[in-house]
């Protein structure tokens, strides 16, 4: 396919996403020739890929990490474009059935009535209905469910069903000097687990979300207040950063047949491609440390007081390793080294990397030996928190061969796994730990330049699935996941965290359990 192909509309559309023909049509090869699919070797385990790290450690890590804290390294790096939508998407259908005078038979109607004083919103809630004369609870008592569910989900009240997912409550505290209570939102619960966990010596702090353009502003102006909140409360400044999704980030939508997917108008479609394509947002933050946790996986404070020192010690790992491996980079600067100190490297290249010697030195004469080492160790570091499986819905820890024959430690989604090949599901149902998007990485090279991310990027490493537009099927490309593909040849090590440092929200109800509900309800 070349340039001719395009009509004048077709270019005009694609310069307008940032994108080039060029680029559409390696996209459209991808819908033909396929994506790679992984080969699972094993699940990453204890002793076998995931480290486990002792109280002892854990103390000097902690004190590792606070070092580079202060000096101002480390930035908090948050996914928040997602919307509310799947959160609400039970009540959502209920509002629109077409009876809503008798709600009372709908499961989860009944669940969030029954629970309803127990969820942060509630407060804002009962304002919002009394602002129009309505008594909450009263309605509630009387049947008048389908109020509720309004004031809750539409513009008329709170508007959930319409707001990103971190603008949701999510945690309600007693206030210290009163007897009234507050709500924080996850926007502002990352905030505060900023301050707790990554403020510098210049009483400062940097948090940076991905938002959903459309979002950005109301985003901005709820976090300019609860920065000046807690910066009355702790004295330390948060500095917050945003960024939205580029639109050439976006991918092509192909038909069945793989060709070009047009709309009633005789258009091209463009697709959203995925969190992957927030490896753009990261290489244009220019950062040093970036500490990576979904926005959606934020705890309240007591539990988060549990499991800080397990982050900390955590973050200490990742700046330990990174020492280790520019040490063995300051080392390989001669560019006569003894063949003794290539073969020592090697094998310290081993350790940190999961390949045998033998495959690093073979064919090769010193020189060459030190310029495959260099190669190697000079790319960017990822420290990853698993949990254990609890049967969680997402991805996990695996030894993976890849398309070259290279086997190594990755995070796989089960969407990336082929079940049907021989041993595969085997394999994925054996595994012992999940991955719960809580990563450290360095992303920095030996002298200090940031590294250009998307060059250690697998391309062939997407997922292609089945969507459809105005009733007809199409293919979706998305880009290599942010935490798989697109950090396929990255420093990957995995360390277990506690199990209360996993605490996703990704329907309402999961505000009932115990990392989010207060203490006393």
């Amino acid at each position: 396919m070349n340039k001719s192909t395009f009509s004048k509309e077709d270019l005009e559309d694609i310069k307008a996403h940032g994108l080039t023909p060029k680029v559409i049509t390696e996209q459209l090869k991808l819908f033909k020739s396929g994506v790679f699919t992984p080969e699972l070797m094993l699940p990453c385990t204890v002793g076998n890929g995931v480290l486990t790290i002792t109280a002892a450690d854990a103390k000097e890590l902690a004190t590792t990490f606070r070092q580079a804290v202060h000096s101002g390294r480390v930035t908090k790096f948050v996914p928040a474009s997602g919307a509310a939508t799947r959160m609400f998407k039970d009540l959502i259908a209920a509002w629109h059935h077409s009876d809503k005078s008798d709600l009372s038979s709908d499961k989860s109607m009944t669940e969030l009535i029954n629970n309803i004083s127990r969820f942060a919103c509630y407060d804002a809630l009962v304002k919002s209905m009394a602002k129009d004369g309505l008594n909450c609870r009263g309605m509630i008592e009387t049947g008048g469910h389908a109020a509720v569910l309004e004031y809750l989900l539409t513009p008329k009240g709170l508007n959930f069903a319409n707001l990103p997912k971190g603008l949701i409550p999510f945690h309600r505290y007693k206030n210290e000097t009163s007897a009234t209570a507050f709500a924080r939102t996850a926007f502002e619960e990352h905030l505060a687990e900023a301050v707790e966990l990554f403020s510098n010596r210049k009483k400062g702090c940097r948090v940076h979300f991905t938002v959903a353009p459309q979002h950005k502003q109301a985003i901005k102006a709820h976090l300019q207040h609860a920065v000046e909140v807690i910066t009355k409360q702790t004295g330390i400044i948060p500095e917050v950063t945003f960024s939205t999704q580029h639109p050439s980030t976006d991918t092509i939508a192909a038909a069945s047949d793989n060709t070009l997917f047009r709309d009633r108008n005789g258009r091209l479609v463009f697709r959203p491609g995925g969190h992957g394509a927030l490896l753009k947002n990261m290489d244009n933050l220019q950062g040093d440390i970036l500490f990576i946790k979904n926005i959606d996986n934020i705890a309240k404070k007591t539990v988060r007081q549990e499991t800080g020192p397990a982050l900390t010690a955590m973050g200490g790992l990742l700046v330990k390793l990174q020492k280790g491996l520019f040490s063995l980079i300051e080392r390989l600067q001669d560019e006569n080294p003894e063949k003794s100190t290539i073969e020592e490297i090697a094998a310290r290249t081993s350790e940190y990397l999961n390949l045998p010697q033998a495959d690093i030195l073979q064919g090769c004469d010193t020189e060459a030996a030190r310029q495959k080492l260099l190669t190697l160790l000079n790319r960017p570091l990822r420290v990853c928190g698993v949990v254990k499986n609890v049967g969680e819905p997402g991805g996990g820890p695996f030894w993976v061969k890849d398309g070259r024959g290279n086997i190594s430690a990755q995070i796989i989604e089960s969407a990336q796994v082929d079940m049907t090949a021989p041993g595969q599901k085997e394999i994925w149902q054996s595994s012992t730990h999940f991955n719960p998007v809580i990563l450290a990485c360095a992303v920095r090279d030996f002298s200090g330049r940031p590294f250009q991310l998307k060059n250690y990027a697998d391309p062939m490493a997407g997922i292609i699935t089945e969507k459809s537009k105005d009733g007809r099927n199409l293919k979706a490309l998305e880009h290599p996941g942010l935490w798989n593909g697109a950090m396929a040849f990255w420093h990957t090590v995995f360390v277990e965290l506690p199990p209360n440092a996993f605490n996703p929200v990704k329907t309402l109800f999961d505000l009932l359990r115990d990392g989010h509900c207060p203490d006393n309800s």
